[in-house]
């Protein structure tokens, strides 16, 4: 935030954070970002326990425990509940992916069940990729998580006795796919690349005194409803607001808005 006023933001009066502070925090957008997917997770995790449960009082006949074992549907609901302390905790929204990487040996039993073990694999590499887990030695993180999960499939592909062909071709094609994502995780694909030499200056565009401090706000993090609350002003007022940030920004949405201030670097926390 403190590059704000070079970039045409004034710097709120009497405001300083340590520099041991400020380069531990992560983007507020990208928690966000972390707190939704684990909100996802555990509706997913949740609704599939919940289901096998119904399935299991209901229809005790069909041979279920085959495929889930009481054991596992436990680690799978103990995994729902971490994400949802992940979704209600901020703090905590780095141990989403985390979560999800762990999970995947329990998505692995069969290979019915491979494809969304890969998803949710994939899932877990963009948001580490989000959190700036490859910013420092990329290459070899990368090949650590993807041999957990290589080493994860053949294990299960062994232990239910899968001919031996299928599993490394299996595993050959899995490593040329996470090869195509590696260049991804480094950051050296040129999708998404802007030009850092433009900038945006807020005073350009006309931003009124409650507009800029409910920018800030906005910029640190606050709901709109928390914006309310410390502003004294009714929720629906903050909205009004942030229409015409939208507008003079040229944005449509409060997410358009973050990734364009994040775009040109104008965020800096």
């Amino acid at each position: 935030m403190k590059n704000l006023e070079k970039q045409g933001f004034p710097a709120p009066k009497n405001e300083s954070t340590p520099a041991s502070e400020k380069s531990a925090k992560i983007e507020s957008l990208t928690l966000l970002q972390l707190q939704k997917s684990s909100f996802l997770f555990f509706l997913i995790t949740s609704m599939f326990v919940v289901f096998c449960c119904i399935l299991m009082i209901l229809m005790p006949e069909i041979a279920f425990l085959t495929y889930y074992s009481p054991e596992m549907l436990i680690l799978i609901g103990l995994f729902s509940f971490g994400f949802l302390i992940v979704h209600l905790n901020r703090k905590l929204a780095w141990l989403g992916p985390v979560l999800i990487i762990a999970l995947l040996p329990l998505t692995l039993t069969r290979y019915l069940t491979f494809m969304y073990s890969i998803c949710a694999f994939i899932i877990a590499l963009i948001e580490l990729n989000r959190l700036g887990f490859f910013k420092h030695a990329g290459l070899f993180k990368a090949c650590i998580l993807i041999s957990y999960y290589a080493w994860n499939f053949a294990m299960v592909a062994i232990m239910h006795k899968e001919f031996f062909l299928d599993i490394i071709l299996s595993i050959a094609f899995l490593s040329l796919f996470f090869i195509y994502l590696i260049p991804i995780i480094q950051d050296r694909s040129q999708i998404g690349k802007v030009d850092l030499a433009y900038r945006i200056y807020p005073r350009d565009l006309n931003l009124t005194c409650r507009e800029m401090d409910f920018l800030r706000d906005c910029l640190n993090g606050a709901t709109f409803k928390e914006i309310a609350y410390k502003h004294h002003v009714s929720e629906s007022t903050v909205r009004n607001t942030f229409a015409h940030i939208y507008h003079k920004f040229n944005v449509v949405d409060r997410i358009d808005l973050m990734s364009k201030l994040a775009a040109f670097d104008i965020i800096d926390e």
